[in-house]
C-alpha cells in the first residue's frame, strides 16, 4: 500500500527541506570547528589527486545504476516512500535541483564525514546515517541501499582525509537521481502519467 502524505503539499514538503539542509550545514560547521579548530577544518576542502576524483564519479555512477535497476526490476513496494522524491523534485527547475542537492551534498557529508565519522568511525556513522534517513526505516532495502552508499562515501573520506570525493560523489547522486525522476523515467512517475 502506497504512503503518500496528502496534507503536506510539495511546497511545505522543499520549504522544510531547505530548511533541514541549511540547519545542517550549520551543525557541520559549529561541530567542524569544535572538533577540528578553524585550520584542520579548512584543511578537510583541500583539493584531493584526481583518482579520488574518479574513484568518487565511479561510486556515484554504481550507486545510481543500482537504485535505476531496483527502480525498473523490484516490486514498487519495496521501495516506497511515500513518493516524497518525487513530490520534492518534480516542478524543481533544473537550477533549484542543482542548487539543493549541492547543499545536501556538501552538508550531510561535512557532517557525517567531516565530523561525525572523524569521532566514532565509517561503521557507526553509516548507520546513524541511515537512521537519519527514517522514511526509509520501514524499507529493508532503502536501508541496505542507504547504509551502503554511506558506507562508501565514508571510505572515499577515509582514503584521503578529504571531503570533496565524496561530496562530490553524493551530489552526482543526488543530482542524477533527481533528474531520472523530473524527466519521468522513474516507475512511480511513469505510473501516475
Amino acid at each position: 500500500m502506497k504512503q503518500e502524505h496528502p496534507m503536506i503539499d510539495e511546497t511545505t514538503l522543499r520549504y522544510h527541506l531547505w530548511l533541514t539542509q541549511f540547519v545542517v550545514i550549520m551543525i557541520a560547521v559549529a561541530g567542524s570547528l569544535l572538533v577540528h579548530g578553524w585550520e584542520n577544518s579548512v584543511a578537510l576542502f583541500r583539493l584531493s589527486s584526481a583518482g579520488a576524483y574518479l574513484w568518487a564519479l565511479g561510486i556515484a555512477l554504481v550507486v545510481v545504476l543500482s537504485s535505476i535497476a531496483m527502480d525498473r526490476f523490484l516490486p514498487p513496494r519495496w521501495q516506497d516512500d511515500g513518493s516524497v522524491n518525487e513530490r520534492i523534485f518534480t516542478g524543481l527547475t533544473p537550477g533549484k535541483t542543482i542548487l539543493l542537492c549541492a547543499l545536501i551534498g556538501v552538508g550531510e557529508e561535512w557532517l557525517f564525514r567531516g565530523v561525525i565519522q572523524s569521532l566514532i568511525g565509517n561503521l557507526w556513522t553509516s548507520l546513524l546515517f541511515t537512521l537519519v534517513h527514517v522514511r526509509y526505516l520501514t524499507k529493508p532495502l532503502l536501508v541496505g541501499s542507504v547504509f551502503l552508499t554511506s558506507w562508501l562515501l565514508g571510505n572515499l573520506f577515509q582514503a584521503d582525509g578529504q571531503l570533496l570525493p565524496p561530496i562530490l560523489a553524493h551530489i552526482v547522486i543526488d543530482l542524477l537521481l533527481a533528474f531520472y525522476i523530473q524527466f519521468g523515467f522513474s516507475r512511480e512517475r511513469r505510473s501516475r502519467e
